[in-house]
């Protein structure tokens, strides 16, 4: 809402300068001033526009405030000039109030444009670990953005099931514990907890011994060409680990539109289609000599971006014919955009129904339905920093077939890592050294089996915050506890995971996390449990549904039981002494909050704002009793922005994917 008024202003603003000078002007900034006794809004563009005209700027000001002052701007009070020639701004409180109420029916915008994201896209050969919830956290939260900007959003999990770390899995199964794909389908689950160890012990045998390493190229074929019982096996081991990684992501109300598995980009011959793409460039060839003899190679030498490494170029097929992991990605993003001729067929993911509402669709080779996946017109990979180089080749295989704007479009999503605080790693059962109890963070190792698994974290906050709402709420029934418990950890894990920008490393602290004070989830959900309580309390106080009652006055003939469309109303917010118009005005900047997070790819800007938000509403919340309000308009006032904040802080936290409990 505050970004429309600001747009509005500042074309308002530079048609006046035009008019005055005569002269073309660029859309001016309109700003918040450095202080709150200059105005509501600020603009230096006249001090601009008369260095580069050779003007007074105080004069070309004072001209400009005058036009505007006489013509009239909608949602402007006063305008007035300070300084040299700054353009300050005063708003009509009521005017700015109404449109900010008017907006949360408006709906979302369609843009006519589809953004892909790929997130998560753990390797399916072990539980997920509190490192993928990062990735998660902030691919859903990117989309959940975009869908209120008015994109069509398609969200993947690509899965990896014929790589190495499934191959391992593999082994370990066959040649070290000796059972069948059936054996392995009848085990017990958590069957990604059993994977965990397996992994591990394959991982350490495997550095040492050299025929397990020739075993592992076997299984990598094996694994690509869906031949015998390791095939076999390995579709067993990837459908009930990603069954579990869906469920373990359903926890935090995470979910996926389509599961793209890698082994159908070679078995419906993507990769072929893309690779005669590629070949018709003189920059993808053979080499004929040297260490990559008989591979086929991306020479990248030169090219910007790939300038200081090392070993700039990069093999897209070995010499054995086999295609490396990135040749398979490009050929998947290739997809991505809409240039393949081949597709794939899709499914149903099976066997969830216990779990979540709507099972994800995945990828199934030539036996599924054919569905319009795919063709965006801009693609997110979400995946940590360690994969630069990788994403940079993918974007530079789009230069290569000549395929400039998807290249500019396509999007790697980078972040660090996440590690724990000592205490934390301790209390989860990770033994911590005397070298690492001095640290900041414990760093977790997937290959040594040193981390926690996400579906323990999330448990055990759950506990923690159950045992908390008991002791607050010694009426509240043990299920609800827990109930409540569980809503709060998602909380926990999700704004601690977004609240830092993405090139800073995390390490996670469960009680911090789980605090009701401080820069924390459950904080921002205890002020909208108060401001739900505070229409609860009024309900009992006035006999009727309050909440129900400012939506009436609000519809467009509506009873107004409350005076709620009174002109005392607007009159008291203009005299108030700014803290219930600051809210406002915070309350106001949800779609620059959204907007800025989306271009900057920092899902930090909004955790902010909605902590931001939660702080300002417990200071009205003191400041401010509803009950003791002076008179009827006073009272009308607060519950306008009572039931302002409840509405916005609803949208922010459900953008980041946090629940509201009924109680705390």
């Amino acid at each position: 809402m505050m970004q429309e008024i600001r747009r509005q202003i500042a074309a308002e603003i530079q048609h006046a300068l035009e008019e005055i000078t005569g002269e073309a002007v660029d859309l001016p900034r309109v700003e918040d001033p450095p202080r709150r006794e200059m105005g509501d809004l600020a603009c230096t563009a006249a001090l601009q526009v008369a260095k580069r005209l050779g003007r007074n700027p105080r004069e070309l000001g004072q001209a400009v405030a005058s036009r505007l002052s006489e013509q009239g701007v909608e949602g402007v009070l006063e305008f007035s000039i300070a300084g040299p020639g700054f353009l300050n701004m005063t708003l009509d409180r009521a005017a700015v109030l109404a449109r900010l109420l008017d907006g949360f029916d408006s709906g979302n915008p369609d843009l006519g444009m589809k953004l892909l994201i790929e997130h998560t896209s753990i390797n399916p050969n072990k539980a997920a670990h509190i490192g993928h919830l990062r990735n998660a956290c902030m691919g859903d939260t990117f989309a959940r953005i975009h869908r209120e900007l008015g994109y069509a959003v398609e969200v993947h999990n690509y899965i990896d099931d014929t790589g190495v770390q499934v191959a391992d899995v593999v082994i370990g199964f066959l040649d070290l514990r000796g059972e069948s794909p059936q054996e392995v389908r009848d085990l017990p689950e958590p069957f990604d907890y059993l994977c965990w160890d397996v992994y591990t012990d394959i991982s350490e045998r495997m550095a040492e011994d050299t025929t397990l390493q020739e075993r592992r190229r076997d299984v990598l074929l094996a694994l690509e060409h869906g031949e015998g019982v390791v095939a076999e096996m390995g579709t067993v081991v990837v459908e009930r680990i990603v069954a579990r990684h869906i469920r373990t992501m359903a926890r935090l109300d995470i979910a996926y539109d389509l599961l793209v598995k890698e082994g159908d980009i070679l078995r419906l011959d993507l990769w072929s289609e893309a690779f005669e793409r590629l070949k018709a460039s003189d920059q993808v060839r053979l080499v004929t000599e040297g260490k990559h003899e008989g591979c086929w190679v991306m020479h990248l030498s030169g090219v910007k971006g790939f300038e200081n490494l090392e070993e700039a170029d990069k093999v897209l097929v070995r010499s054995n014919g086999v295609a490396t992991y990135v040749a398979k990605d490009i050929a998947y993003h290739f997809w991505k955009y809409g240039l393949l001729e081949r597709d794939f067929t899709y499914r149903r993911l099976r066997g969830l129904e216990d779990a979540i509402a709507a099972a994800p669709y995945e990828s199934a080779g030539a036996s599924g339905e054919r569905m319009e996946f795919g063709h965006a017109d801009r693609a997110v990979t979400v995946i940590d920093v360690r994969q630069a180089y990788l994403q940079a080749v993918v974007a530079q295989a789009f230069e290569v077939i000549g395929e400039h704007e998807a290249c500019r479009s396509l999007t790697h999503f980078a972040y660090e890592m996440v590690a724990l605080t000592p205490a934390t790693a301790e209390a989860l059962g990770i033994p911590v050294d005397e070298a690492s109890a001095g640290r900041s963070f414990v760093e977790m190792s997937g290959r040594r089996g040193y981390g926690v698994k996400a579906d323990d974290l999330i448990s055990e906050l759950g506990q923690r915050a159950s045992a908390e709402v008991a002791t607050r709420n010694p009426e509240m029934g043990a299920e609800e506890c827990a109930s409540t418990g569980a809503q709060l950890a998602v909380a926990a894990v999700r704004y601690f995971l977004l609240k830092y920008t993405r090139n800073a490393v995390i390490a996670f602290d469960m009680d911090d996390a789980l605090s009701f004070e401080g820069e924390t989830g459950p904080y921002i959900q205890y002020a909208a449990v108060r401001a739900a309580r505070i229409f609860d309390k009024l309900s009992e106080e006035l006999g009727r549904d309050v909440a129900g009652a400012v939506e009436g006055a609000l519809a467009e003939g509506g009873d107004d039981p409350l005076g709620i469309r009174s002109p005392g109303v607007g009159e008291r917010l203009a005299s108030d002494d700014g803290e219930l118009w600051d809210l406002i005005l915070a309350l106001g900047r949800y779609q620059e909050a959204i907007q800025l997070a989306a271009d900057s790819l920092e899902i930090a800007v909004l955790a902010k704002y909605g902590f931001q938000l939660a702080q300002q509403f417990n200071r009205f919340y003191h400041s401010y009793p509803i009950l003791q309000a002076a008179d009827g308009a006073d009272r009308a006032l607060r519950v306008l922005v009572a039931y302002a904040f409840q509405q916005r802080l609803r949208d922010v936290l459900s953008l980041l994917g946090i629940p509201i409990p009924d109680r705390m």
